[in-house]
């Protein structure tokens, strides 16, 4: 039987299944999505970082395969993944294509309609990126009446014997998110910015490529500081251990303006592509702690595996459990668009500005910035679900469907109605100032005029949840004079920067 096998940019795991289920002479595809990637603009830090890291791979392939075929960018838009798969199959006339599972329901569903009208097998391979299958999460979920990460994330704790002792959870708690939020104020001296990676020949090329290709692609290559091979990634995991372990825990959900990633790992691009292992970042951090067990809190060794086992494991199986209808999803049936500001960080909004401007520059910024920040401002402001998505997207490094869906419709927008989240992830300025060090001003008004007026909007959706009844209750009471100063804050803000 003649077959070839392919392998995405994200498809870098070192132990891809790919590539031990074809012979070393067979076809190996290695393609660079120029179709998919045109899209969605991507950040310019993203391309540069997935296809400098395919391209250094492929170096290490050669050694192995004799056949692979390399199908770049181009910059005419010419090349696209059908196109390349058929003009191979008229050459190589193919029995089977072997894939890994895609991150994208759209790609798989490309990939089986060339099967069908090509004849050919179709062979699904396991994402080696992630611990749990898509199957196991399934029969997890099958008899849940909703979807609730906690509770799947202590089922993979005792499946895979992770932080366990005598079948309870180490530290006797299953969870230490509480000791995980302390606002920016407890911190008594910020980390050192993260060290500038010197990039080599083949990411320099990458760079001219991309910016070739995708111009007007968001993100300045000046500030490009990724590693793009696994054992490059792997200096990152053990610089996280070694220098910002300690307090990673406790500055979770922290904003600092002066420092953007504080004691944030910066290591899910990485996971996402395959550059790193899921399971050997567990077990790193797991042997850290045991050899440093009075210096590192237990709150940063759970905080850390509950990123990686709980919510990125759990994230993807909804994604699949709800694909494809997830992205139609739209219950508070917002219909408004971003002005071009909330690219420019432009709002007058400082936090919210602030977070744009970190994201557009690295390509990065952590997850309270963007679910209590940026989803929520634009949630408030009533964007459409669907242009946030695209926006998140388009902004991050780390940015893939499987990520952003459930993410964007799920926990960021409550787009989903309730899927997996108990409630809607809304707040108004008193957290923002909590968590963070900008100082109370006039923003303050705008951010709680949307937040208020979002409430008062949706009043029979809150009053009927006995954990939001109280939020109604409150808006009631609320001075008049109050009320309607900051409604004309929202009203204005929403006129300014939004459209219809």
């Amino acid at each position: 039987m003649k077959q070839i096998g392919l392998i995405f940019p994200d498809d870098l795991a070192s132990n891809n299944k790919v590539l031990t289920s074809i012979d070393k002479t067979d076809p190996l595809l290695l393609y660079e999505p120029c179709d998919t990637f045109y899209q969605i603009g991507h950040h310019k830090h993203k391309l540069v970082l997935l296809l400098s890291a395919l391209r250094h791979w492929k170096i290490q392939l050669e050694k192995d395969f004799q056949n692979i075929i390399h199908v770049k960018i181009t910059k005419d838009r010419k090349t696209d993944l059908m196109h390349e798969l058929e003009m191979l199959h008229k050459k190589n006339q193919f029995d089977a294509l072997h894939v890994t599972q895609p991150s994208d329901h759209g790609v798989l569903t490309q990939l089986m309609f060339f099967a069908s009208k090509s004849n050919i097998e179709l062979i699904i391979h396991p994402d080696t990126k992630f611990i749990d299958s898509i199957e196991d999460f399934s029969e997890w979920a099958k008899d849940k009446k909703s979807l609730v990460q906690e509770y799947y994330y202590r089922w993979l704790r005792k499946k895979y014997n992770l932080l366990m002792e005598d079948n309870k959870p180490l530290g006797g708690k299953w969870n230490f998110d509480k000791e995980n939020q302390k606002s920016i104020s407890k911190l008594k001296e910020a980390p050192a910015n993260r060290a500038k990676l010197k990039s080599d020949d083949i990411t320099i090329s990458t760079m001219v490529d991309v910016e070739n290709c995708f111009p007007k692609s968001i993100g300045n290559l000046e500030n490009f500081n990724w590693a793009v091979t696994h054992i490059d990634a792997r200096k990152q995991l053990k610089n996280l251990l070694k220098k910002y372990f300690k307090t990673f825990g406790d500055f979770q959900d922290a904003i600092d303006k002066n420092n953007s990633t504080l004691f944030h790992s910066l290591l899910s691009p990485y996971i996402n592509s395959g550059l790193l292992d899921p399971m050997e970042c567990i077990v790193d951090a797991i042997s850290c702690f045991k050899k440093v067990e009075n210096e590192i809190p237990i709150n940063a060794l759970e905080g850390f595996v509950r990123q990686i086992l709980g919510w990125r494991e759990f994230i993807r199986g909804v994604y699949w459990e709800n694909m494809p209808q997830y992205k139609e999803m739209n219950f508070w049936s917002h219909n408004k668009s971003l002005h071009k500001n909330w690219y420019s960080g432009d709002t007058g909004i400082p936090p919210l500005d602030d977070a744009i401007k970190e994201s557009v520059e690295t390509g990065y910024t952590h997850h309270i910035n963007r679910l209590m920040i940026i989803s929520n401002l634009m949630n408030l402001s009533n964007i459409r679900p669907a242009e946030i998505y695209r926006w998140f997207m388009e902004m991050y490094v780390d940015s893939a469907d499987w990520v952003m869906v459930p993410n964007v419709f799920g926990m960021g927008t409550y787009a989903d109605g309730g899927i997996f989240s108990t409630k809607p992830y809304i707040c108004g300025s008193s957290y923002m100032l909590r968590m963070s060090n900008f100082q109370k001003g006039d923003w303050c008004d705008i951010v709680d005029g949307l937040y208020w007026n979002f409430i008062e909007q949706n009043r029979e959706f809150f009053i009927s949840n006995p954990r939001l009844g109280l939020m109604v209750r409150s808006l009631d009471k609320m001075n008049p004079d109050r009320k309607k100063l900051i409604y004309a804050a929202a009203d204005k803000f929403i006129e300014t920067y939004t459209y219809v």
